[in-house]
């Protein structure tokens, strides 16, 4: 979400804790709370002054995001669920959010270990967390134009816009700044981290022919790309395992070489190397998969379920 708002001539600082700045992104890290604890967060940040405010939802509507909704609700917020994001292929037609043309709760993001999509339609999710016959819109999108209208629109009303990172794109774009987008290099050496069980990540990490080790294996960094990955689970994990995981890849990959890109394939793995540190966004590799710096070196961010097959072989090959 950082780097589309920076496409859009922001100064954007992303971390888990509130600071100045043009543009905060703050990380609540909720998917895996419980829903109390979820709603708890988003009344404590959302207390923060500011002109303007969004609050993102993963885009295939994982997590306890209905019930933060309440929470914005109980504190006397007006919301505009926009679930679509059409560049990422996530669009919002007669209520159903869809991937790439199939309803988000029969798409491979629905068999999420962790947290299983259980509707296609948002009002129904936000129904079962107690948000019927409140101040809450779930507003259609199907393309880019019908996206920056609702953006428009939620502004002009003064309505809070809840979504994913292409909703809170237009909704930046309404304020009409100049446009930043640029043109990134990544410099070598590169190292990808991953420790999501996608199969979209993992079919995107298999295209790129590069040396690629787990965890239990000894690696040195490569003079130009390498991957440090896990080992498939044979059995669904758990929260516990997952995060054990995370932070074993978080550990891994701090006590390497330095390297010249570090390149993060999913959430919980973002969290685990990042921790607290607030990193400065730049924009946007492609859809959704962001740049940043930290510490003298490039940091890309991707999103497990995010882009095509020959997406990293694309991007690193360029």
């Amino acid at each position: 979400m950082a780097g589309t708002i920076a496409d859009e001539g922001f100064s954007v600082t992303a971390g888990s804790e509130i600071t100045g700045g043009d543009c905060l992104v703050v990380d609540l890290r909720t998917r895996h709370a419980s829903a109390a604890a979820a709603a708890q967060s988003v009344r404590n940040v959302h207390q923060t002054a500011a002109r303007a405010r969004c609050h993102k939802i993963d885009s295939v509507l994982r997590g306890n995001w209905p019930h933060e909704v309440k929470a914005l609700v109980d504190m006397g917020f007006a919301i505009d669920v926009v679930p679509s994001f059409p560049d990422a292929g996530r669009r919002c037609r007669r209520g159903v959010v869809y991937v790439n043309d199939v309803p988000v709760a029969e798409s491979t993001s629905a068999d999420d270990p962790l947290n299983p999509i259980k509707s296609s339609r948002p009002m129904e999710l936000l129904r079962a967390a107690g948000c019927a016959d409140r101040d809450v819109r779930v507003i259609d999108a199907n393309d880019n134009n019908e996206l920056a209208q609702a953006a428009q629109r939620c502004r002009t009303e003064g309505r809070m816009l809840v979504g994913p990172s292409g909703a809170i794109q237009a909704y930046a774009a309404t304020f009409g700044r100049p446009r930043s987008p640029q043109k990134f290099l990544l410099e070598p050496p590169v190292l990808i981290v991953c420790g999501s069980l996608h199969p979209t990540s993992r079919s995107q990490i298999r295209h790129l022919h590069c040396p690629t080790y787990t965890l239990d294996e000894k690696f040195q960094i490569s003079d130009r790309l390498c991957v440090l990955t896990t080992t498939e689970p044979t059995k669904t994990p758990d929260l516990n395992t997952a995060w054990a995981t995370a932070n074993a890849l978080a550990s891994r990959s701090k006590s390497t070489a330095p390297v010249g890109t570090l390149f993060i394939i999913g959430g919980d793995t973002a969290t685990a190397i990042l921790g607290n540190e607030p990193v400065e966004v730049l924009g946007n590799l492609q859809t959704a998969i962001p740049v940043a710096h930290r510490n003298g070196q490039l940091l890309v961010t991707k999103g497990g379920g995010i882009g095509k097959p020959d997406t990293l072989l694309d991007l690193l090959s360029a």
